[in-house]
């Protein structure tokens, strides 16, 4: 049974998870900005870890999956003194049982290579990912474990809350589904374009990918933060998986490291 510290950077917020083998222990969210100092990123992992009644001697390893490069080395610093190791980062040179198809393999995230091998370590290939985070993405992922390639777009809240910003006369909604399409006051209208707009753009270019690709028997996974709300209204998505990215992270350390779980 391995204790895995896992550090998922993203644009808006970072999550740190403690897995057990394949099981999410528990986690914290803090935001992404401002820069904070190591000291004051260790103490939420040290709280996660007395709440758990975990001592670090009893961690056995960490990644690290990050977007974002100026919180990289601060992570890196904070795993070195927590748990006097190097943790992994992930990113396409990795010796993974994953071939990355893309012009430049640099570009592709470190959270969507997660999100592919998570998938194939759970679901039945070919897969589409959709992950709704600060934007959504599309992973196209062949049951010949190849990353394909995806579409990028704004997601939900960066779409709204951007909108918000821009319109004075525009008031902030929350992101629910209002009971009609048509809506009769300004707040039911927002909600009906950003909701309902949403699910169309997303059924819209899964569609698109899939006669593009012309592949069957494709599986749709639906992963991070508003997938719970949005996927039961979606044409293609068949599974969502909150802790799909984590997932990934797991099977990337096992393959790297050699650990199994």
């Amino acid at each position: 049974m391995r204790n895995l510290l896992c550090i998922d950077i993203g644009n808006t917020q970072i999550v740190i998870a403690l897995m057990n083998d394949t099981k999410v222990l528990d986690t914290i969210r803090i935001p992404s900005t401002p820069l904070l100092s190591v000291p004051d990123y260790i103490a939420p992992i040290k709280y996660l870890l007395s709440e758990l009644k975990i001592e670090s001697e009893k961690i056995d390893g960490s990644i690290i999956s990050s977007v974002v490069p100026r919180l990289t080395i601060p992570f890196q610093d904070v795993c070195k003194i927590l748990f006097d190791s190097t943790a992994l980062i992930v990113n396409h040179t990795l010796p993974l049982d994953l071939k990355i198809n893309y012009d430049d393999p640099a570009e592709v995230g470190a959270d969507r290579i997660c999100n592919a091998v998570g998938a194939l370590e759970q679901y039945s290939a070919p897969l589409i990912v959709v992950d709704m985070g600060t934007a959504t993405t599309f992973d196209i992922v062949s049951k010949n474990r190849e990353y394909l390639g995806g579409v990028i777009m704004p997601g939900l809240e960066t779409a709204g809350r951007d909108l918000f910003k821009r319109a004075a006369k525009l008031p902030e909604v929350s992101f629910d589904f209002p009971k009609k399409i048509i809506g009769t006051k300004t707040r039911e209208s927002l909600q009906s374009g950003l909701m309902w707009g949403t699910i169309d753009q997303i059924d819209g270019l899964i569609k698109r990918i899939k006669n593009e690709w012309n592949e069957t028997n494709v599986t749709v996974i639906a992963t991070g933060g508003l997938s719970q709300v949005i996927a039961p209204h979606s044409k293609y998505i068949q599974k969502v998986d909150k802790s799909l990215t984590l997932l990934g992270m797991t099977y990337i350390y096992e393959q790297v490291r050699g650990v199994k779980s």
